[in-house]
C-alpha cells in the first residue's frame, strides 16, 4: 500500500488544507473532498483501510480519490509504506453436504428439548402452513449441525415470507449461505437482512426509473444499491446513463452503466449540464478524410446527371 504525505512537509501538522485545493473545488467530486478531509485530520497516521471504512467506501475507490489529489499536484505517493504480509491468507474449508437427521432422531429430540416444539410451531405460523417431516428434519439440522440459533433461523423465515419465498429449501440454502459468511447470531442476522433489504429498494427504485423489463438480479441490486447509496446519483442522471449506454450497446447493460457513473463519479460529475455533449461518430471516408468524402459526394451526384451523347453513323 503507497503512504500519501502533503507535497510541503508543514502542512502534516496543520488541519486546514491549503489554499490550493480551493482551485480544484470546481472539479472535484464529493468522495475526493471526503477523503481528503480525512487524510487532513489523520496526517502522518492516515490508513486507507481505515478511511475507507469511516467513510463508506471500498479501499480502491479511496485509493483512487488519493490518486486524483496526487495529480493535481496536491499529495505526492512515495512508494509502498506497508510491507505485504508473507503469511498467505487462510482458506475456508468448504462446507459438508448436509446429513439431515432422521425422523426418529427428530422425534427423540423434541422428547428432550421442549423449547424445540415451541419452535416449530412458531416457524409453522410464520409459514402459514403445517411443517412435515423434512421440514421438521431441515429445522434441527440447521439448529444443531450448522449451529445456528433458534431466533435466527425465525429471522430468516420471517425475511423469506417477506419476499415472497417461503419454502424450506430456500431457508435453509439462505441460513447456509449466512453462516458461511460467519453470519449467524440474532444480531448478526438482523443487520443482514437489513442489508438485503436496502439493496432490494434500491434495485426497486432503478427499476422503476429506468423502467426495466425485467427485475435485477442479486449482483445488480448491489451495483444498484451503489448507484444510489454510494455515489449518490440522481433519477435524471441515471437516465441519462441509460440512454448513453443503449447508445454504444445492442441492449440495456448494468456492466456498461456502471463504468459510465464510475467514470462520473470520479470525475465530480453528478449533474447533467456536466456531461459533456458526445462527439457524433461518422461512418465510411468521412471518419478519415471529409474533404475527400464531399468529393466523392459531388462526383457521385455529377455522375448521376451526366448522359453520355453518340454520334449518330452517316
Amino acid at each position: 500500500m503507497s503512504r500519501y504525505v502533503w507535497n510541503d512537509g508543514d502542512l502534516n501538522t496543520l488541519l486546514v488544507l491549503p489554499g490550493e485545493v480551493a482551485d480544484c473545488l470546481s472539479s472535484a467530486g464529493a468522495e475526493q473532498l471526503r477523503v481528503l478531509l480525512w487524510f487532513s485530520r489523520r496526517g502522518t497516521d492516515f490508513d486507507v483501510a481505515s478511511c475507507a471504512a469511516a467513510l463508506g467506501m471500498s479501499e480502491p475507490e479511496c485509493v483512487g480519490c488519493l490518486n486524483y489529489w496526487v495529480e493535481k499536484g496536491i499529495l505526492r505517493c512515495d512508494g509502498a509504506a506497508v510491507a505485504a504480509s508473507a503469511e498467505p491468507a487462510p482458506v475456508k474449508q468448504a462446507r459438508p453436504a448436509a446429513v439431515k437427521p432422521l425422523w426418529k432422531e427428530v422425534l427423540a429430540y423434541q422428547q428432550e428439548h421442549k423449547e424445540f416444539n415451541a419452535f416449530l410451531q412458531e416457524v409453522s405460523a410464520r409459514l402459514g402452513r403445517p411443517l412435515n417431516h423434512g421440514d421438521n428434519a431441515t429445522l434441527l439440522y440447521l439448529i444443531t449441525t450448522a449451529g445456528l440459533s433458534q431466533a435466527s433461523v425465525l429471522m430468516a423465515t420471517a425475511y423469506a415470507v417477506s419476499i415472497d419465498k417461503a419454502s424450506m429449501r430456500y431457508i435453509e440454502s439462505l441460513v447456509l449461505g449466512w453462516a458461511d459468511e460467519d453470519i449467524i447470531t440474532p444480531e448478526q442476522v438482523d443487520e443482514k437482512i437489513r442489508d438485503l433489504t436496502e439493496t432490494r429498494k434500491s434495485a426497486d427504485k432503478v427499476e422503476k426509473v429506468l423502467a426495466l423489463p425485467r427485475p435485477l438480479n442479486a449482483t445488480q441490486a448491489k451495483t444498484a444499491h451503489k448507484w444510489l447509496t454510494v455515489w449518490c446519483f440522481s433519477d435524471v442522471m441515471l437516465q441519462h446513463a441509460q440512454t448513453l449506454t443503449l447508445e454504444n450497446c445492442d441492449k440495456f447493460s448494468v456492466a456498461y452503466m456502471d463504468k459510465i457513473l464510475e467514470r462520473w463519479h470520479a470525475e465530480g460529475i453528478h449533474s447533467p449540464d456536466r456531461i459533456a455533449a458526445p462527439k457524433t461518430k461518422k461512418k465510411g471516408p468521412a471518419s478519415t478524410n471529409p474533404e475527400q468524402s464531399s468529393l466523392d459526394s459531388e462526383f457521385e451526384e455529377q455522375l448521376l446527371k451526366y448522359r453520355p451523347k453518340f454520334n449518330k453513323k452517316n
